[in-house]
């Protein structure tokens, strides 16, 4: 699999020149050639069509909820379905070629995105007022895909990626024909973080007085040099918490946790070393939520499971893959 140049400290752009390039997103129209974005997506390693021949790639943004979200879909020659990727707080889609490569390599098709206020996307950085703000987002992306990529689709989702994947799940739990999706991958699922009642007090505290506070950088993978490309080599790494993004998070957590259960097969992947999210009670809470569902635990791996150690990577991604095709008929 692809590595990342971690030792690489300059970048050959800067994130608001990279979003005025993006075009409007089309499956019509080719990749853009616009040097910046081929520069990004050189420094990211996205730009798997090098070694993957018959691979189509597309590109670009679409306006919706007042955001201009960064979209991108890779579609190898023979995809045998289609994967929908949602990546976590502070992430971008550029931070998980590990994971889309893996799904390349297994013959789906990847459609993915950044999250308002993340990466290539708009919106102040890492901030959200309200956790139903992600919905028309992800609606949107799902839209575009119609009568486009192949089904069965899927969900494969990170943090809080896999929190807006299960309420959207859990919303068109009664519409089946707004719910065109097989099964879901949950990948470090966040419902709440560590230390959350502690945390919640805290932020109570401070809210008033700040929108930001400094983030703070969290062993959230045992490989090394990811951490220190996030923290000293990745532009589109959002420096500040947003107390407004927790504030959305306190609204949001009733809302799942009081939710009636859904029939829909989902696994879990949870490293047992999390220092992130409170993954007992996450775990046991989407198992409640979603019948069938699978709880694959991984000892010793952090938060960061698409981007921890190879060796953890490999783990995931076999089990992940494994599950999707069991379910892609």
């Amino acid at each position: 699999m692809n590595s990342h140049l971690y030792a690489v400290p300059a970048t050959p752009f800067t994130p608001d020149a990279l979003r005025s390039a993006l075009p409007p997103f089309s499956f019509s129209t080719p990749l853009t050639r616009d040097a910046l974005f081929q520069a990004y997506r050189s420094y990211y390693h996205l730009n798997f069509e090098q070694q993957m021949p018959g691979l189509k790639v597309h590109a670009g943004q679409v306006r919706v909820g007042g955001f201009d979200i960064a979209v991108q879909c890779f579609r190898p020659e023979l995809a045998r379905a289609t994967v929908f990727l949602v990546h976590g707080y502070y992430d971008h889609v550029g931070i998980f070629d590990h994971v889309i490569e893996a799904l390349l390599l297994k013959g789906f098709a990847v459609m993915t995105f950044d999250l308002p206020g993340h990466g290539l996307s708009s919106g102040p950085r890492g901030a959200i007022f309200n956790f139903r703000q992600y919905q028309p987002v992800l609606q949107k992306v799902v839209m575009l895909a119609k009568g486009q990529l192949p089904k069965p689709w899927h969900f494969a989702a990170q943090s809080t990626g896999a929190a807006i994947v299960s309420e959207y799940l859990l919303n068109f739990s009664a519409l089946p024909e707004r719910l065109p999706f097989t099964s879901a991958v949950l990948m470090a699922p966040l419902v709440r973080p560590v230390n959350w009642w502690l945390n919640r007090r805290l932020h109570s505290v401070m809210a008033p007085w700040t929108d930001y506070v400094p983030r703070k950088y969290k062993q959230s993978s045992t490989d090394p040099a990811f951490l220190a490309f996030t923290h000293d080599a990745d532009p589109l790494q959002p420096r500040f918490l947003s107390s407004k993004w927790v504030g959305a998070l306190k609204q949001w957590i009733p809302f799942i946790e009081r939710h009636e259960p859904l029939r829909f097969p989902v696994l879990v992947i949870q490293g047992e070393d999390d220092r992130t999210v409170d993954w007992r009670h996450n775990t046991a809470v989407l198992k409640s939520k979603f019948l069938p569902s699978q709880v694959y635990l991984v000892p010793a791996m952090r938060h960061q499971v698409v981007n921890e150690a190879a060796g953890f990577r490999e783990q995931v991604f076999k089990r992940m893959n494994h599950f999707l095709l069991a379910h892609s008929g």
